[in-house]
Protein backbone atom coordinates (compact mmCIF):
# COMPACT_ATOMS: atom_id res chain seq x y z
CA UNK A 1 0.00 0.00 0.00
CA UNK A 2 1.27 3.28 -1.09
CA UNK A 3 1.32 5.72 1.46
CA UNK A 4 -1.22 9.32 0.80
CA UNK A 5 0.31 12.08 0.59
CA UNK A 6 -1.60 15.07 0.70
CA UNK A 7 -1.69 17.85 -1.71
CA UNK A 8 -1.93 20.99 0.70
CA UNK A 9 -0.72 20.48 4.46
CA UNK A 10 -3.40 21.07 7.29
CA UNK A 11 -3.00 24.90 8.26
CA UNK A 12 -1.27 25.58 11.58
CA UNK A 13 -3.98 26.12 13.34
CA UNK A 14 -5.26 22.80 12.71
CA UNK A 15 -2.45 21.00 13.98
CA UNK A 16 -2.02 23.13 16.55
CA UNK A 17 -5.78 21.60 17.96
CA UNK A 18 -5.77 19.54 20.83
CA UNK A 19 -6.88 16.13 20.61
CA UNK A 20 -10.45 16.26 22.04
CA UNK A 21 -11.63 19.01 19.47
CA UNK A 22 -10.81 16.66 16.18
CA UNK A 23 -12.44 13.89 18.10
CA UNK A 24 -16.22 13.01 17.43
CA UNK A 25 -17.53 12.69 20.83
CA UNK A 26 -19.83 10.09 19.55
CA UNK A 27 -17.72 7.03 17.79
CA UNK A 28 -14.50 8.41 19.36
CA UNK A 29 -12.70 8.46 15.50
CA UNK A 30 -10.66 11.94 14.42
CA UNK A 31 -12.09 14.05 12.19
CA UNK A 32 -8.36 14.63 10.32
CA UNK A 33 -7.80 11.11 10.03
CA UNK A 34 -5.31 11.37 7.79
CA UNK A 35 -3.31 13.73 10.15
CA UNK A 36 -3.44 10.71 12.43
CA UNK A 37 -2.42 8.21 10.45
CA UNK A 38 0.95 10.02 9.14
CA UNK A 39 1.70 10.43 12.52
CA UNK A 40 1.32 7.08 13.48
CA UNK A 41 3.72 6.35 10.08
CA UNK A 42 5.83 8.67 11.85
CA UNK A 43 5.87 6.75 15.10
CA UNK A 44 6.16 3.37 12.53
CA UNK A 45 9.07 4.73 10.87
CA UNK A 46 10.92 5.96 13.64
CA UNK A 47 9.97 2.59 15.46
CA UNK A 48 11.86 0.56 12.29
CA UNK A 49 14.42 2.57 12.33
CA UNK A 50 15.17 1.99 16.24
CA UNK A 51 14.59 -2.30 15.28
CA UNK A 52 17.49 -1.96 12.80
CA UNK A 53 19.59 0.42 15.46
CA UNK A 54 18.37 -2.61 17.92
CA UNK A 55 19.41 -5.49 15.37
CA UNK A 56 22.93 -3.70 14.14
CA UNK A 57 23.12 -3.50 18.27
CA UNK A 58 23.05 -7.38 18.51
CA UNK A 59 25.50 -7.57 16.09
CA UNK A 60 27.43 -4.72 16.96
CA UNK A 61 27.55 -6.14 20.67
CA UNK A 62 28.65 -9.75 19.23
CA UNK A 63 31.67 -7.80 17.73
CA UNK A 64 32.38 -5.95 20.71
CA UNK A 65 32.17 -9.61 22.73
CA UNK A 66 34.41 -10.98 20.74
CA UNK A 67 37.10 -7.93 20.55
CA UNK A 68 36.18 -8.44 24.83
CA UNK A 69 37.40 -11.87 24.66
CA UNK A 70 40.59 -10.93 22.02
CA UNK A 71 41.23 -8.30 24.85
CA UNK A 72 41.25 -10.25 27.45
CA UNK A 73 43.46 -12.92 25.83
CA UNK A 74 45.70 -10.02 25.35
CA UNK A 75 45.19 -8.57 28.97
CA UNK A 76 46.48 -12.52 30.20
CA UNK A 77 49.48 -12.36 27.92
CA UNK A 78 50.46 -8.69 29.11
CA UNK A 79 50.24 -10.12 32.80
CA UNK A 80 52.18 -13.13 32.23
CA UNK A 81 54.90 -11.12 30.46
CA UNK A 82 54.23 -8.44 33.12
CA UNK A 83 54.98 -11.06 35.35
CA UNK A 84 57.98 -12.38 33.87
CA UNK A 85 59.39 -8.50 33.10
CA UNK A 86 58.62 -8.01 37.24
CA UNK A 87 60.64 -10.72 38.11
CA UNK A 88 63.38 -10.17 35.26
CA UNK A 89 63.89 -6.42 37.01
CA UNK A 90 63.81 -8.21 40.44
CA UNK A 91 67.00 -10.37 39.26
CA UNK A 92 68.41 -7.53 37.32
CA UNK A 93 68.72 -5.18 40.25
CA UNK A 94 69.81 -7.78 43.03
CA UNK A 95 72.44 -8.09 40.22
CA UNK A 96 73.12 -4.23 40.16
CA UNK A 97 73.04 -4.33 44.23
CA UNK A 98 75.76 -6.75 43.93
CA UNK A 99 77.42 -4.75 41.08
CA UNK A 100 77.17 -1.55 43.11
CA UNK A 101 78.73 -3.15 46.25
CA UNK A 102 81.58 -4.97 44.16
CA UNK A 103 82.59 -1.32 42.38
CA UNK A 104 82.28 -0.22 45.93
CA UNK A 105 84.32 -2.35 47.57
CA UNK A 106 86.58 -2.37 44.14
CA UNK A 107 86.99 1.53 45.10
CA UNK A 108 87.78 1.16 48.52
CA UNK A 109 90.51 -0.86 47.40
CA UNK A 110 91.70 1.79 44.55
CA UNK A 111 91.32 4.48 47.30
CA UNK A 112 93.34 2.49 49.91
CA UNK A 113 96.23 1.80 47.08
CA UNK A 114 96.42 5.30 45.85
CA UNK A 115 96.81 5.75 49.85
CA UNK A 116 99.63 3.93 49.33
CA UNK A 117 101.63 4.94 46.27
CA UNK A 118 101.22 8.39 47.88
CA UNK A 119 102.63 7.20 51.01
CA UNK A 120 105.74 5.25 48.65
CA UNK A 121 106.18 8.26 46.43
CA UNK A 122 106.46 10.31 49.38
CA UNK A 123 109.16 7.95 50.95
CA UNK A 124 110.78 7.44 47.33
CA UNK A 125 111.19 11.18 47.42
CA UNK A 126 112.71 11.23 50.73
CA UNK A 127 115.04 8.96 50.00
CA UNK A 128 115.90 10.25 46.79
CA UNK A 129 116.62 13.29 48.92
CA UNK A 130 118.86 11.56 51.00
CA UNK A 131 120.22 9.55 48.39
CA UNK A 132 120.93 12.89 46.63
CA UNK A 133 122.67 14.73 49.77
CA UNK A 134 124.75 11.50 50.23
CA UNK A 135 125.77 11.57 46.51
CA UNK A 136 126.71 15.19 47.06
CA UNK A 137 129.07 14.19 50.07
CA UNK A 138 130.63 11.30 48.58
CA UNK A 139 131.69 13.46 45.89
CA UNK A 140 133.08 16.19 47.87
CA UNK A 141 134.67 13.89 50.32
CA UNK A 142 136.44 12.24 46.31
CA UNK A 143 137.01 15.30 45.56
CA UNK A 144 139.33 15.78 48.76
CA UNK A 145 140.60 12.63 48.20
CA UNK A 146 144.00 13.90 45.89
CA UNK A 147 144.03 16.68 48.58
CA UNK A 148 144.27 14.36 51.21
CA UNK A 149 146.55 11.69 49.68
CA UNK A 150 149.08 14.57 49.29
CA UNK A 151 148.57 15.85 52.62
CA UNK A 152 149.06 11.79 53.61
CA UNK A 153 151.97 11.68 51.76
CA UNK A 154 153.18 14.49 53.60
CA UNK A 155 152.37 13.61 57.20
CA UNK A 156 154.29 10.22 55.85
CA UNK A 157 157.02 12.39 55.29
CA UNK A 158 156.99 14.06 58.60
CA UNK A 159 156.43 10.74 60.78
CA UNK A 160 159.31 9.26 58.75
CA UNK A 161 161.50 11.93 59.22
CA UNK A 162 160.48 12.14 63.06
CA UNK A 163 160.76 8.28 63.65
CA UNK A 164 164.26 8.56 61.85
CA UNK A 165 165.02 11.32 64.07
CA UNK A 166 163.67 9.91 66.93
CA UNK A 167 165.81 6.58 66.13
CA UNK A 168 168.86 8.96 66.18
CA UNK A 169 168.37 10.42 69.05
CA UNK A 170 167.33 7.16 70.78
CA UNK A 171 170.96 6.18 70.18
CA UNK A 172 172.51 9.10 71.11
CA UNK A 173 170.78 8.74 73.95
CA UNK A 174 171.54 5.19 74.59
CA UNK A 175 175.03 6.20 74.20
CA UNK A 176 174.68 9.44 76.78
CA UNK A 177 172.78 7.01 78.86
CA UNK A 178 176.17 4.50 78.47
CA UNK A 179 178.50 7.39 79.08
CA UNK A 180 177.08 8.66 82.50
CA UNK A 181 176.81 5.16 83.89
CA UNK A 182 180.10 4.30 83.21
CA UNK A 183 181.11 7.73 84.55
CA UNK A 184 178.89 6.81 87.56
CA UNK A 185 180.26 3.99 88.65
CA UNK A 186 183.73 4.67 87.98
Amino acid sequence: MEPHVPIHALPEEIRKMSRDETVCKYCGVSYLILHEFKVMEEKVKAMEKEIKFCEGSIEREKGLQAELQSLYQDLEHYRADSESKTERIKNLTVELKNKQDEFKKVKEDLRYFQEEKEAAYKQSQVLRNTLEHHCSTLNKTVSLFPFIRSELDSIKEVISSNLENWAAMKEEIFLQIKTVSKEALT
